[in-house]
């Protein structure tokens, strides 16, 4: 299963979403590798850096139970990384900004969307009790994407994991990321 995460704008959580949902997935016993199609290097620094060696950089000549595609924040470079996932997840934070550039990553990701792929939202970096995380439904709708149930809130510990690894996640943040591969992966 190849799962990428992608959106037009930087900043909206790509990268620290493909390694934490990486790392969950891997914490429920499969083999999961991460490619880095970002020429930051952002998410190959990170598994290079941290001593837990459970998710490993993508191979070609290995095989997985999961590939999670981390993705550049640029439209026109998502084309090719579109044609072989089985998963589409926009991350998107609740900002209008990231509201507006899901939209448009929406239009021109989903022409080229494989036939029997799936496109959702995850929304992440949310403040709970706030109106924007109560109008995410709505949001949704308005994208024309379905979302995820579970919603990955604002915590510090997503920035420490790149310094830290998994062991910097709280059981309430590993619980977000657990639920939010499980949804990931088994919804058909």
């Amino acid at each position: 299963m190849n799962i990428l995460l992608c959106n037009g704008k930087g900043g909206t959580g790509k990268t620290t979403m493909t390694v934490l949902l990486a790392h969950a997935l891997a914490e429920a016993g499969k083999k999961v590798a991460v490619l880095d199609r970002d020429p930051q290097g952002t998410a190959t620094k990170w598994l290079n850096r941290i001593e837990d060696k459970t998710v490993s950089l993508y191979e070609h000549t290995k095989q997985y139970d999961a590939v999670f595609i981390d993705t550049p924040p640029h439209l026109k470079t998502l084309t090719p990384a579109i044609a072989g996932c089985s998963v589409a997840v926009l991350v998107c934070s609740p900002s209008p900004a990231d509201i507006w550039t899901t939209l448009d990553t929406t239009e021109a990701i989903r022409p080229h969307l494989p036939a029997k792929s799936r496109l959702r939202i995850l929304f992440n970096g949310v403040l709970a009790n706030t109106i924007l995380s109560r109008d995410l439904p709505e949001i949704a709708k308005q994208i024309g994407v379905k979302p995820l149930s579970t919603v990955i809130t604002r915590r510090q510990c997503y920035q420490h994991a790149a310094l830290y690894g998994w062991k910097a996640l709280d059981q309430a943040a590993r619980e977000e990321m657990f639920k939010a591969v499980l949804e990931i992966v088994t919804e058909k």
